[in-house]
């Protein structure tokens, strides 16, 4: 639906369900205490250490602040099962619960559970719009990626009203003046975690790459941009979502005519009842969980605007718009970065959006673009396409994906970051049933290995996961995803090379160039 936008997860794709864990495979000393993990469904190989707290739960007097250090333990912790999603609203786009405040758990597995193994550690970051998500959907079971050599972590983070409301007295009451990025914040405490205690996992503490999918690769662009973030990995992975969502401040400044995270906060507050408290955060912090959630404005189509619960440029966390900072290359040290879209992003997005005839196009043209609407008519004609809501579809992937996406890994490269940069076209078997194609986040399958017999997966669509999950774990493990299969080119100002994922896997040069360099004189004109 068009409302769930940066999905983290694909609709209607059965994926393989974890089973009951079976016997316990092995105890693990963190820095809080033992776990105890079992071997993974499907994948008796591998090791599974599951819902193991990195943070203490962010409840009560702790709701709407930094995420803070977790209880130790004595007693062996049995890490048998994943823990709930952070509290949103029900019904997010694959995302089925069970939700909790007390949420933020993560999950490793791991092909040896010897210290001596030293295997790279992939951290992946879910999307969701930053407003749903959880890292108990079996679409993100790591077995399969760890059965290529590396050690998978996933966890949650804060999303919506929980993870992202900035107000002033939330501000003052902060030692760096900041709120609202609560989420990144509980993103930069796994990652301590796993900076901490993944060597006793097998993992290399030295050799980690966080990815992500969605609002979840977004958030893997603002962690690339972020000073506290420095040094808790080594690699990023963004999969369709480019940095330029990133935009909000954190706070009004005059002649600034954008909605700001507390101007937002501010006006949630007053839903509530808590403009004219004493103690607006404490009154805030009293509220039922049921009564902020319908305080909270929902997760918009990315095709519209208006103010939603996202990061902020607040200073601390993001000193600059993540956008601006890779543009200047102020962001710190990063060995590689590996992005890229889906060729069909923007058909879950439009397909419930009413674009029978050209005229429909051109409104809802107009209404996004109403001073390059002529531009973009001429640069994608309908006449040109299958249906006009093709040619819409089409427009929105480059517009709000593909180019900003190009545009980053150029940012990227020109600072000297080993950079790869792929189009991904393989179809699922929901994405051929419901004709929306290599969809927006329908790659996820194929990166996890969690395409399953039920949801249609044939021996070729298996095949061709295995291929992806070569990539991105190679890429984890040496900067280079090259290896078996077609060579990968890295991507330079120069080659303008990036890597066409689908039936073949190829080379090629200039994804959407002649298009994006236009869109790209859009942006620049005021």
């Amino acid at each position: 639906a068009a409302s769930a936008a940066c999905s983290n997860s694909s609709p209607g794709e059965p994926t393989a369900d974890a089973a009951a864990p079976d016997a316990a495979a092995g105890q693990i000393m963190t820095d809080h205490g033992p776990v105890i993990g079992h071997p993974a469904a499907n994948q008796t190989a591998i090791t599974a250490f599951l819902g193991i707290p990195f943070a203490a739960p962010p409840v009560g007097d702790l709701r709407w602040r930094p995420p803070q250090d977790a209880a130790a333990w004595t007693a062996p912790l049995d890490a048998a099962a994943i823990g709930p999603a952070c509290e949103q609203p029900p019904g997010g786009l694959g995302q089925t619960g069970p939700y909790s405040e007390d949420c933020l758990t993560l999950n490793v597995w791991t092909p040896s559970a010897a210290a001596s193994a030293h295997a790279p550690v992939m951290v992946f970051l879910y999307g969701g719009a930053f407003v749903h998500g959880g890292s108990n959907q079996s679409t993100y079971d790591g077995a399969a990626l760890a059965a290529h050599g590396v050690v998978a972590v996933t966890f949650n983070y804060r999303v919506g009203i929980f993870g992202f409301l900035a107000h002033p007295a939330l501000t003052a009451e902060d030692a760096h003046g900041s709120s609202g990025n609560y989420g990144l914040l509980d993103q930069q405490a796994a990652l301590r975690w796993v900076h901490a205690n993944i060597a006793g996992f097998g993992g290399d503490p030295g050799n980690v790459t966080v990815f992500g999918e969605s609002a979840g690769a977004m958030s893997v662009c603002a962690q690339i941009t972020s000073p506290p973030a420095a040094g808790l990995f080594h690699r990023a992975i963004g999969e369709s979502g480019p940095c330029t969502f990133i935009t909000m401040p954190l706070h009004t400044t005059a002649g600034d005519t954008r909605p700001s995270a507390e101007s937002l906060g501010a006006t949630i507050a007053q839903t509530l009842g808590c403009d004219t408290a004493a103690d607006v955060p404490a009154c805030m912090r009293g509220q039922t969980v049921d009564a902020l959630l319908a305080a909270a404005p929902g997760s918009d189509d990315l095709t519209t605007g208006g103010a939603k619960l996202w990061p902020n440029i607040d200073g601390y966390v993001l000193p600059i718009a993540p956008t601006l900072a890779l543009t200047a290359g102020t962001y710190p040290a990063l060995d590689g970065f590996l992005g890229g879209v889906n060729q069909d992003e923007a058909t879950l997005f439009t397909q419930m959006k009413t674009i029978a005839t050209e005229a429909d196009y051109e409104a809802a043209v107009t209404a996004i673009l109403p001073t390059h609407a002529s531009d973009a008519l001429a640069l994608y004609p309908a006449a040109s396409y299958a249906t006009p809501k093709d040619a819409y579809s089409a427009l929105i992937t480059d517009l709000l994906f593909a180019c900003p996406t190009r545009a980053q890994i150029q940012s990227l490269a020109g600072h000297g970051t080993r950079s790869y940069e792929y189009l991904f076209t393989e179809v699922t078997p929901f994405g051929r049933a419901s004709g929306l194609g290599a969809y927006h986040s329908s790659e996820l399958p194929f990166v996890f290995g969690t395409l399953s017999a039920a949801s249609g997966m044939t021996a070729a669509d298996k095949a061709f996961s295995d291929q992806v999950m070569g990539y991105w774990t190679r890429f984890a493990a040496t900067g280079d995803p090259s290896g078996t299969g077609a060579a990968w080119p890295e991507r330079t100002t120069d080659t303008d090379a990036y890597l066409a994922v689908g039936d073949p896997i190829q080379p090629a040069t200039g994804l959407h160039a002649a298009t994006c360099d236009v869109i790209q004189t859009w942006r620049a004109a005021p």
